[in-house]
């Protein structure tokens, strides 16, 4: 480990820490009102905990694979139970710890990597300190701290885009194909590829083309190796994906989703698909702000991110897969740059995190 990633790790850890205590905090408070307040029916998620939702099924999959887990299990990529059983091996507690340890420990690497970029690309270091905050605290990030595979995934997701602007084109293939078996939106990696590998293509040599046509396609590969096997493990084709959509409807028009959406902020679906509503319409803004304010491959996979969110007929775990899309957050932290929002913008996004933190853990949202 170098001294400047020692230091680049010392300085997001306050906002590391931050987070985890507002979790732990949010946490903490709906159990005592669940089990001293509450007359209702225990939500399953409080006895869950850090393990509630997918987590359980990350859990499933490190103790029994993917053959020993019912067959929506095959939805979920690979990379964050692969290592959850390496760690499993070697770490006390069993499955459910060494997802937890794994997840909080790839938040703080990512973390570390996301400030290095940021300064790199932008040349702004405030713009970077708030881009490690307000990710830190963003309102889906409590995920970040649960046994959720996003904190993996966003780590080779910004590892990927370091590369790529560093021209390391055989890293980025490869941390990208990693990238895209933890979480499918990997694949989409390919779009910021495209942005970075085509300037200068022209007066590239034979071997360096080469190089840069592996970084574009390191996360399809990666995406359709795990889209194969798990395809020929249950003998369905393209599986993963037919699991997917029988979760979340089928494909459709993300504009017209996202205006269908308004009327449901008013009616009985107020605390469903409405409540992801102006999460998404917020998203749709910071998206344009990326492509004004930051290089096209980080708006483009922004963008593209949310797009693929945008296109079912369900928006549960919308707001989990803007996150993936990781330059959204970096454009809130340039909006969050003006005197008027410096201090309104992390508050109001923390509280969102507290908030979207107990709705999850009370059953009545969909991380």
């Amino acid at each position: 480990m170098t001294a400047t990633f020692r230091r680049d790790l010392v300085a997001v850890l306050p906002a590391w820490i931050v987070a985890r205590l507002l979790v732990a905090g949010a946490m903490l408070g709906v159990r005592i009102y669940v089990d001293h307040i509450h007359d209702g029916e225990r939500p399953v998620q409080v006895g869950q905990g850090l393990l509630a939702w997918d987590g359980a099924w990350y859990r499933s999959l490190v103790e029994s694979g993917y053959a020993g887990v019912d067959q929506e299990g095959i939805r979920f990529f690979p990379g964050f139970v692969l290592l959850g059983r390496i760690l499993d091996a070697v770490l006390p507690g069993g499955a459910g710890v060494a997802l937890v340890v794994l997840a909080n420990a790839a938040a703080l690497l990512a973390m570390a990597l996301l400030l290095r970029l940021v300064r790199e690309v932008t040349g702004d270091a405030y713009l970077a300190g708030r881009a490690v905050w307000l990710t830190a605290c963003f309102p889906p990030a409590f995920v970040l701290v649960w046994g959720y595979a996003e904190a993996l995934f966003l780590l080779l997701a910004v590892a990927t885009f370091l590369a790529l602007s560093r021209r390391n084109w055989w890293w980025a293939a490869a941390i990208a194909a990693a990238a895209a078996a933890t979480r499918p939106t990997g694949g989409l990696l390919a779009v910021a590829a495209l942005a970075s590998v085509w300037p200068g293509w022209d007066a590239s040599p034979a071997r360096e083309r080469v190089a840069r046509t592996a970084a574009v396609f390191g996360g399809p590969v990666g995406f359709g190796a795990f889209v194969w096997w798990a395809s020929a493990l249950v003998d369905k084709p393209f599986a993963p994906l037919v699991v997917q959509r029988e979760l979340r409807g089928d494909p459709v028009d993300p504009l017209r989703r996202l205006i269908a959406g308004i009327g449901e902020l008013f009616g009985p679906d107020a605390l469903g698909d409405g409540l992801h509503i102006p999460f998404a319409m917020a998203f749709v803004v910071l998206a344009g702000v990326a492509f004004r304010r930051l290089p096209l491959g980080h708006a483009a996979f922004a963008a593209a991110c949310l797009v693929a969110a945008l296109a079912a007929d369900n928006l549960n775990s919308l707001e989990r897969y803007a996150l993936n899309g990781f330059p959204i957050v970096v454009a809130l932290a340039v909006l969050a740059g003006s005197s008027r929002l410096r201090r309104l913008v992390p508050v109001i996004s923390a509280l969102g995190m507290v908030s979207l933190t107990v709705l999850a853990v009370m059953g009545e949202y969909v991380p």
